[in-house]
């Protein structure tokens, strides 16, 4: 099931109208998406340090380029102006609704 669910999305991605996505873009993606299904707020500061696979200074340059594309947007908090959530956008949710989507069409 996993192998369909994989073909289906590289086929997906080919046809979409989101920007394509590179491997470590998806990875940090989904390493943030852990939060924002919870619920959670993340800081910059708090995503740069959420693994020990990708070094601070890649996810940082990663988020830069997953904010380019339109899949995130920093939010300034209310009450400290230092302080920024990385927040998903309505590409995001359309990303993750797509994913979801092919993984239905996987298992039937």
């Amino acid at each position: 099931m996993y192998q369909r669910f994989i073909n289906l999305a590289i086929a997906a991605e080919k046809l979409s109208e989101l920007p394509v996505l590179d491997v470590v873009e998806r990875r940090v993606l989904n390493l943030l998406s852990v939060y924002w299904s919870n619920d959670q707020k993340i800081t910059v500061v708090e995503a740069m340090n959420m693994t020990d696979e990708i070094s601070t200074s890649t996810i940082f340059r990663y988020l830069k380029k997953l904010r380019q594309k339109g899949y995130l947007e920093l939010v300034v908090d209310e009450v400290d102006n230092r302080v920024k959530y990385v927040s998903p956008t309505k590409q995001t949710d359309k990303y993750f609704a797509k994913l979801g989507k092919l993984m239905s069409e996987a298992s039937k």
